[in-house]
This record gives C-alpha cells, structure tokens and sequence, in this order.
C-alpha cells in the first residue's frame, strides 16, 4: 500500500555508469464528471501529466511515456536521485483544474474525479556537460544552465515508499485471488471478500443477488447508504417523485430506503454512468447469498472511496427537472454512511452480459477495452 499515493518510476536506456536524476511528474488519471449549464453531464477520461517542480529546462509533460512503458514503484532500493516535488499532494487536484475543464461550457455546477487519481511519476535524466533524456540518450538543453544547479540540488533518495502484504487469506491462509489492480480480493477456500488498507485486509461483507438468477458471469457492484441534505431522497417513493418516475412509487417496498448503486469495475465513463443510474433507478433488494457466486466472476477494480465521489453526479442525473436542480448541486451535502459489495448476476452470450430482470446489458469487449483506465 502506498503511504498517500503511488509513486513510478519510468524504464531508461542510459549506460550503466550514468548518475541517474529522476524528475517528477504529477500525473492524473481517471474519470472526469462535470454537471455543465443546460442540465448535461460531460463525461470523459483523462491521464494526463504536468511538471512537479516549475522548471524551464525539463519537458512541461511526461506525454504517452507513462501510458506505454513498463512503470516500476519507486522505494527506498531504488538506484538514483529523487527531485522533491515543490507542489504538494493536496494541491494537485486544483493544478490540473484549469487545463482540464477550459474548454467546458460555464457555469460548471459540480465536478467529481473518479479514478486512479493522483500518482507521482519519475522521468529520468542524466547530466553529462549538458542535461540529457535518459529514455532517448538525447540532450535537451544546448549546455548546463546556472539556474538548473538549484532545480538538482532538491534531488534525494526515496523517504516512503509503497509496502507490500502477501496476498494470504487472514482467515484461513488459502491464497487470495485478484487481478494486479484489484480493489477486492477474493478466497475462494472460505468463500470471503477482503479489502486491502494499509494496516492489511479487512474482512468484507458481501451478497450474492442469486434471487436474481443463477446465472453464468457475476458483476460487482458497491451499495451506498448516504444522507442527503437540503434534498429529500431517503425512500424509493422519495426518488419516484425526484426522478419522476411513478412506477416506483407503486412499488410495494416504496418506503424502503434507499441506496445508490456504483459499479466496482472500471469502464468507459459514458457505461459508467449509464450503469450508475440504470441500477440505482431499479433499486434491487440485496438479497441472496453470502458465499462468492458460482461461473465468472469480474474483478472489482474501483474502491468504495472512488465510487462514493459519484454520488452526487449520479444524483445530477436523477433529479428533474436539471435546470431546477444543477444549481443547487453545491449546496447538496451528501455523506456516505455504509457500503455493501454486491454480485450481480448476468447471462453471457458471445458479445454481452445481460441481466434479464433489470433489462439492462452491457458489451463484453466494453469491459476488455477498460483494462487500461
């Protein structure tokens, strides 16, 4: 786990004699919603980088580096110099505000980032009587400016770095399965669902929607109780009348509470948000088993943390009508209270996960292509 964020270093080519610098790069990646003027949510993604440290000598951006080559984590164990970042981690979130959003209609009523986030990355470079790319063997200044001697002189070894835990079962040491990125791993030995935080696993209570069908693929979800203020939506007959939608308020489980629903999987943001609404609008009862479901089970690769930053977009898509709404959407509080990890069944054909029951399907080279966000 990382001590706040994740920080990269980028593969070089120089000699193995070179000194190398490593110049860092704030880099965001993710899903970017904005609720914009004329009730439209603009979805989009983003993976993008900008200089850490304000310097005239180093590339402005790290350009497709980070999204073609083989990243490492940075530790104390790796060789060479660490510029420190000059911009703090806190901060960087309103660094990159401006250059993403400038060509976004105003007012923007309210942003979420959803995502990866927030990493640093390091650029090599080596100094040899002028500053040289360490990946191309290039030089990129014409000799050794005066005023790159104070950029080097921040340079450093690696302080924190990323911990590793082995991926054993706490309960009953069977090996825990999940992909490299995943946000939820899975004992199959014990039938248990773990979150990985930076004490180690946490135990996580999940449910099987098997009332919904034994079917072939298991899609993961997270459930989210919030509370709501300056807004009333705390039954399904409370979202009836938010989202106009009088079918549900003659739902025989009209005043049950409720929730929202996010996918824990990663896909394009459009399918995103479009599976955020379908789902929430269904409001299926968690009701089923508390053992990991049987067939294919898609990883959960999205955090609860992530996914509680769309509440409020997906509240933005909901309440109509949006000209009303939007630009209340600042004053809106909305505090997630609890999640549930929720498989959701689906049938699988040759090009699509269908879930009969919540007429609602998605393309199975959507959640293939999403292997990169």
């Amino acid at each position: 786990m990382p001590p706040a964020y994740f920080r990269y270093i980028l593969p070089h080519n120089a000699a193995s004699d070179r000194d190398i610098l490593y110049f860092p790069y704030w880099r965001f990646k993710g899903m970017i919603f904005s609720c914009v003027t004329g009730g439209r949510v603009d979805d989009r993604f983003v993976d993008t980088s900008q200089q850490a440290v304000a310097s005239r000598h180093f590339p402005f951006s790290a350009g497709l580096r980070p999204q073609v080559g083989k990243l490492t984590f940075a530790t104390k164990k790796s060789d060479g110099r660490f510029i420190h970042p000059d911009v703090a981690h806190g901060d960087v979130i309103d660094l990159f505000k401006n250059s993403l959003t400038r060509f976004l209609p105003r007012p923007i009523y309210h942003q979420s980032y959803v995502g990866d986030a927030i990493s640093l990355l390091y650029a090599p470079f080596y100094v040899s009587g002028r500053l040289y790319d360490a990946v191309l063997n290039k030089p990129i200044t014409n000799d050794m400016p005066e005023d790159l001697v104070a950029t080097l002189d921040k340079s450093e070894k690696i302080q924190n770095e990323t911990r590793f835990f082995s991926a054993i079962c706490p309960a009953c040491g069977w090996n825990l399965d999940g992909e490299k990125d995943a946000s939820v791993l899975l004992c199959k030995n014990c039938q248990t669902a773990w979150q990985p935080t930076n004490k180690g696993f946490t135990k996580l209570p999940f449910v099987c929607l098997t009332e919904m069908g034994r079917l072939k693929t298991s899609l993961p979800f997270w459930r989210i109780t919030a509370d709501i203020d300056d807004i009333s939506l705390r039954t399904i007959a409370d979202l009836s009348r938010l989202a106009n939608l009088p079918d549900l308020a003659r739902r025989k489980d009209a005043q049950i509470r409720f929730h929202f629903w996010v996918p824990a999987f990663k896909v394009r943001p459009k399918l995103f948000l479009t599976l955020c609404r379908r789902v929430t609008i269904a409001q299926p009862r968690a009701e089923g088993d508390h053992k990991l479901p049987e067939g294919t089970i898609i990883p959960a690769n999205l955090q609860v943390e992530e996914a509680s930053q769309t509440l409020k977009i997906i509240l933005a898509g909901l309440a109509k009508p949006s000209k009303v709404y939007f630009p209340k959407l600042n004053q809106i509080r909305i505090t997630p209270r609890k999640a549930l990890f929720v498989y959701i069944p689906f049938n699988e054909d040759h090009h699509d996960f269908v879930q009969p029951k919540l007429n609602l399907g998605l393309r199975k080279r959507l959640l293939t292509l999403a292997g990169n966000l």
